[in-house]
């Protein structure tokens, strides 16, 4: 037993079919030997996409013959062309027998070539199917107890306030093959918490999406799917928990008593068209308008007031994909357009006015899928005021204000950003042995779809290539094993060597089904733009790390794993991660899952802060402050899943986590395209802390002509516990 789509450790049967027989989507309809059911659609690539659910029945039975499964699936439930007079589908059945590990298929392909859809039989004798339509009208009530740490007189926020919500979902079959998808006031109440995290970078951390709005039919949003066995960098076109996210603005001041600030951004209605014609033409349209968020504020002086946090803003995306040659080159278009209300002229240092992306991807295969030529080019303008520009040209991402930046340097006039993004990968997919791609990707560095999308860094350009050999038949010793050698070297636009990674990856599944993998990575001495945050560029050392993950039978009840990784550089850092993990199946109801981690960082170069002086003219006027620094982390994520009946699930989720890091040696860097440091009060300067603030003073000449500087204590000791419990009958 287990929740709807799932994952089920036991006895499956799969029915397939690709209804509009063009070898490019299927639907996937599942039961197990429990009755727990799923459904997914499944592209071309072999992708599925897990959040489509279907309106169908299924049941088993069990006897001493073994078991049965049946399936009845309503013609509205599926896409195809109605016009055609004599339907033949695509047809796929395939079982799976947890305690044998074995896969039988109706329409069976080798396993050293390429399976997919365009592998599939043919169901016939379907006639003339007609043309059906559907409508679902989901409308929802919401209780909210709100329980803050508000003080007494806190004039905004009390305990217990309830805040009531009201909203409705439909799904609208316009035709058998577009659906209209629309929400007004969105609930997203029943969706996992997002796990906490400890990040001591300059970068955004990047959080699934979760919400079943947005992720419901959202593979037909995909863009930029290379056949790729090997990248240097990544990026989401399409990023939709910009969509109603945390307000952006702060509201700070020493004569601010009270506060009472929104923690969401209000998503006032949204609406999705998805589809496909029957010329093989996919499309999907997605359209939400956000509503502007106000901080109430409350001054020593007992004076009220509120603060825009957030503008009222659009957020447009589509994409549209023709397939050709049943399916074996296909080419698209993407576009994001994201406009927000800047009426009030406090927002408009703070926001971008209108960010745009636009691109086109394509896939190309041929000889069985044996080989594939896929890649992507996007284009992104920006404009909003001189600030808001400005924040883009200096933030991680770009880091324009670099002093010793030859090309894209800052420019503090600009009212707009504009860049490209090209991506293409040469990939052999299957063969009786050997594999392997090359690809090459090039961001440049004003390009931006973050408004949108999900960007860590620009400024790239990068040659990965990788070669691999697999043995699929099995032997004495193993049932299959893989090897795989690769290389990644990576340029900025100055030309700087910024990356250079050289490595091996081997996995081996022997007669016992434990799997085995070893991944070795070396890097040699490259410079690095990004460690200053905005100063110059700075060396890193030689290094590599060194990872091995077993996992047990997973045929059986009690499965165990381990992952445990190492690295090291040759200036002395080093980091241990071990993660051992368990999971249980006392009854073929209750699944428990333990996984937890423990992490230890002696970092050599964590960045604390940068102050201005004139007199530090080899660091171009000013002094970059890093310290060592040791950090552990330990964490316990914590699953329970408890499946009544196939309709009915009680979830849990936790998970604990103590973070602390201790920051000593402070120093400052010496000099650009190098990794030295001088240690304050051991080789430079002076460094003082005071006992009551814990600040920190530092003297860089020791009472010379160099002003002195203070800053925070870094140190930190952080204590979490997230969870949540979801019962749930669908």
């Amino acid at each position: 037993l287990a929740r709807r789509d799932d994952s089920v450790d036991g006895d499956i049967v799969e029915v397939s079919f690709d209804s509009y027989h063009d070898h490019l989507s299927a639907y996937i309809f599942r039961l197990s030997a429990g009755g727990a059911r799923a459904d997914a659609t499944v592209s071309s690539s072999g992708n599925q996409d897990n959040s489509w659910d279907a309106v169908w029945e299924g049941a088993t039975s069990q006897d001493a013959q073994g078991w049965t499964a049946e399936f009845r699936i309503p013609l509205s439930q599926l896409r195809y062309n109605r016009n055609v007079a004599d339907q033949i589908w695509g047809l796929q059945l395939d079982r799976k027998i947890a305690r044998k590990a074995e896969l039988d298929y109706f329409a069976l392909t080798p396993k050293t070539q390429q399976s997919g859809i365009n592998r599939y039989g043919h169901l016939t004798g379907l006639g003339n199917l007609p043309s059906t339509r559907r409508i679902e009208l989901v409308p929802y009530v919401l209780a909210k107890n709100d329980n803050p740490a508000a003080l007494p007189n806190d004039p905004f926020q009390k305990r217990n306030q309830i805040a009531p919500g009201v909203g409705l979902d439909l799904k609208y079959g316009i035709t058998s093959n577009m659906t209209l998808d629309a929400s007004i006031n969105p609930a997203f109440g029943q969706v996992e918490v997002d796990p906490a995290v400890v990040n001591l970078t300059a970068y955004e951390t990047f959080f699934p999406e979760q919400r079943p709005f947005f992720i419901a039919g959202s593979s037909i949003f995909n863009f930029g799917e290379m056949r790729s066995q090997n990248q240097s960098n990544g990026y989401n076109f399409y990023y939709t928990r910009r969509i109603g996210h945390a307000p952006q603005r702060s509201i700070t001041g020493s004569d601010i008593e009270f506060i009472d600030a929104p923690q969401q951004t209000r998503i006032d209605g949204a609406a999705k068209l998805t589809g496909r014609t029957a010329g093989g033409l996919s499309v999907g349209v997605l359209d939400a308008v956000t509503a502007d968020e106000d901080a109430r504020i409350r001054d020593v002086n007992g004076i009220d007031s509120r603060a825009t946090v957030e503008p009222r803003s659009n957020y447009f995306m589509t994409r549209v994909k023709q397939d050709f040659r049943q399916g074996n080159t296909t080419i698209g278009l993407g576009a994001t357009a994201v406009n927000r209300d800047l009426s009030d002229s406090s927002l408009v240092p703070l926001f971008v006015k209108s960010a745009y992306a636009a691109g086109i991807d394509w896939q190309n295969t041929w000889q069985n899928h044996t080989w594939a030529f896929d890649g992507d080019m996007v284009a992104s303008r920006t404009d909003g005021s001189m600030q808001s520009i400005d924040d883009l040209q200096n933030s991680s991402v770009r880091y324009f204000q670099r002093p010793d930046k030859i090309n894209y340097r800052f420019d503090p006039t600009k009212t707009s950003l504009s860049g490209y993004l090209a991506e293409l990968t040469f990939a052999k997919l299957s063969g009786l042995h050997w594999t392997g791609s090359i690809t090459y990707q090039e961001y440049s560095p004003s390009f931006n779809v973050n408004d949108a999308g999900f960007l860590g860094s620009t400024d790239m350009r990068s040659f990965a290539p990788i070669i691999g050999y697999s043995e699929t038949k099995p032997s004495k010793h193993v049932r299959n094993w893989f090897q795989f050698l690769f290389w990644n070297p990576t340029w900025d636009f100055d030309r700087n060597l910024t990356f250079n990674g050289v490595g091996s990856i081997t996995f081996a599944e022997l007669p016992n089904f434990w799997d085995y993998r070893l991944r070795l990575d070396w890097r040699p001495s490259v410079l690095d733009p990004t460690l200053l945050r905005g100063g110059p560029v700075a060396r890193l050392t030689q290094g590599g790390d060194e990872q091995l993950t077993i996992a047990t039978d997973r045929r059986k009840a009690y499965q165990e794993g381990l992952f445990v990784s190492y690295s090291y550089n040759v200036a002395g850092g080093k980091g241990v991660n071990i993660q051992p993990s368990m999971t249980m199946r006392p009854s073929t109801a209750l699944k428990i899952s333990l996984a937890p981690t423990y992490s230890w960082t002696h970092a050599l170069a964590q960045y604390v802060t940068v102050s201005p002086d004139p007199l530090a003219t080899a660091t171009y006027g000013s002094r970059y402050v890093f310290a060592t620094l040791e950090q552990t982390q330990l964490a316990m994520v914590t699953r329970i899943d408890w499946t009544f009946t196939p309709t009915l699930s009680l979830q849990l989720f936790a998970q604990p986590l103590l973070a602390a890091g201790h920051f000593h040696d402070y120093k400052e860097f010496v000099k650009p395209r190098a990794f030295e440091f001088n240690i304050y009060g051991r080789n430079v300067g002076t460094i003082s802390r005071d006992a009551s603030s814990g600040t920190f003073t530092v003297d860089p000449d020791a009472s010379g002509p160099a002003p002195s500087f203070t800053f925070g204590d870094p140190d930190f000791n952080e204590r979490s516990l997230r969870g949540n419990a979801v019962l749930r009958w669908e």
